[in-house]
């Protein structure tokens, strides 16, 4: 049996009106799918820490404090070292810091956070090669060398209960962790 010329009107007719169709519905998928957040996947290590930089005077009692201007290991973010990227969750760095105006209150310690897809051992100079400062010693940290009986002191603990660390970039990271870099006169207590 031959098709009618009407018949094959009405199937050219639908296609002209599938086709766009089809067309807008992949257009509106893919919108979606690049609006709506990303599921998340579950953290293997979720923690945060604090961090205080500080220089003292020649006496120990005047300090400067330093903080980031950037948040650090997010999306515009300051973000020197990718060797951890794939261990990261939701689109962070596994070891970060939300908005400095946020997380680094004046003259206190800066709230950072380990959440990671692994289990790891992030380390202190993990997150300073993030930061884009290599911490190298009580000789040598964040491009500032000892000099003129200053050097740095790695400390840990809660402001004046905090103890020497000699791990300095080994330092692994752990939950609830006091951290304080002091670049300080020898010839003062230093961490106590």
């Amino acid at each position: 049996m031959a098709r009618s010329k009407d018949d094959k009107r009405k199937g050219t007719s639908r296609l002209v009106y599938t086709i766009p169709l089809v067309a807008l519905v992949l257009i509106a998928s893919a919108y979606a799918v690049s609006v709506l957040p990303a599921s998340s996947s579950p953290a293997a290590m979720d923690f945060t820490a604090k961090l205080l930089i500080a220089q003292a005077n020649n006496n120990g009692t005047w300090q400067r404090y330093y903080a980031p201007s950037y948040s650090v290991g997010v999306p515009g973010g300051i973000w020197d070292t990718h060797q951890y990227d794939s261990y990261g969750v939701n689109s962070h760095y596994p070891i970060y810091l939300d908005d400095p105006l946020h997380a680094c209150p004046p003259q206190a310690a800066c709230l950072f956070h380990v959440k990671s897809k692994v289990v790891h051992p992030y380390t202190l100079g993990d997150f300073l090669a993030l930061v884009g400062y290599p911490i190298v010693s009580q000789n040598n940290t964040l491009g500032l060398k000892a000099s003129g009986g200053f050097e740095w002191q790695l400390c840990v603990g809660p402001t004046g209960h905090s103890v020497p660390n000699f791990q300095w970039g080994a330092m692994v990271l752990q939950p609830d962790m006091d951290i304080t870099l002091l670049y300080y006169n020898t010839s003062t207590l230093g961490c106590a």
